[in-house]
């Protein structure tokens, strides 16, 4: 029993501590390489619940919401473009709180860098330049935010056939917008599992990113095969084929009328 004991008992150099401390590194490279792609994924999430109680259909809200922009755009009286501003100003106001925030984060950029840009004209005795522009530039952006915060992506694209867009122009759009949050989602968590499993310094960041690159690169063309082969098995012809005609509801002759009226006030004030 004695000899069993002194066979199992540890040796002494297992008991000894070995401190180690890492040397100092800085891991911002890999940070902002995160917040990056989890900035763009939280703006391409495909969700089926954002249309309201009161929502046209998503043809009718791409149609009318390029019709603005041009109205906008070709406006040359300014009290116009004043009252677009009123109007998405007041349309935006019945968001909620995180879809106002993400509307405004595209549309402040956009507006800073008309404002940055047209900066000089204000000098040159022309400020009227720098609020016109501004105020189309806000116009135009919010509507492209509203657009995409109140529908979703696959309807969007499922409504282009309404206007006799090419299948395979609709095909594309379709699959590049799905598979670019499919593998920013794989380069989030890749970067996420080696900011975990690096320990001390590494001086060769670029190396670690390029290798998640090609990982990428060959996760992509793995699921595009799966996704042929997929496609094949289906007899996917790529026809988009419309289940049904849509019917004109309440909500689309609401909107189909404000949409008469802003054309009716467009052509009386710059007659």
């Amino acid at each position: 029993m004695e000899n069993y004991k002194e066979e199992n008992q540890l040796p002494d150099w297992m008991y000894s501590q070995e401190p180690y401390v890492p040397s100092k590194d800085k891991d911002a490279f890999i940070t902002k390489s995160t917040k990056a792609l989890l900035s763009v994924l939280s703006r391409l999430q495909f969700q089926e619940g954002k249309d309201g109680r009161i929502s046209a259909s998503p043809s009718l809200k791409l149609f009318y919401t390029i019709l603005y922009i041009f109205l906008t755009a070709c406006s040359h009286n300014y009290l116009f473009v004043l009252f677009m501003c009123a109007a998405v100003t007041v349309r935006l106001a019945f968001f909620q709180v995180s879809a106002i925030r993400q509307i405004l984060s595209g549309t402040i950029g956009a507006v800073l860098l008309s404002v940055l840009i047209l900066l000089p004209s204000v000098f040159s005795g022309n400020p009227k330049t720098l609020m016109n522009i501004t105020f189309r530039v806000y116009v135009s952006v919010t509507l492209m935010g509203i657009l995409s915060a109140g529908t979703s992506w696959n309807k969007l694209t499922g409504s282009l056939r309404a206007f006799h867009i090419p299948s395979l122009f609709v095909f594309t759009l379709d699959i590049t917008l799905k598979y670019i949050s499919v593998l920013g989602e794989v380069c989030s968590d890749m970067l996420t599992a080696v900011r975990l499993r690096s320990v001390g310094k590494n001086p060769k960041k670029a190396k670690a990113l390029s290798g998640i690159l090609g990982i990428t690169f060959i996760k992509s063309e793995e699921m595009a095969e799966e996704m042929h082969a997929a496609m094949c098995c289906r007899g996917f012809t790529g026809e988009y084929q419309m289940e049904q005609k849509h019917q004109l509801n309440r909500a689309d002759l609401f909107y189909i009328f404000l949409m008469l009226g802003c054309v009716a006030m467009f052509a009386y004030l710059n007659r």
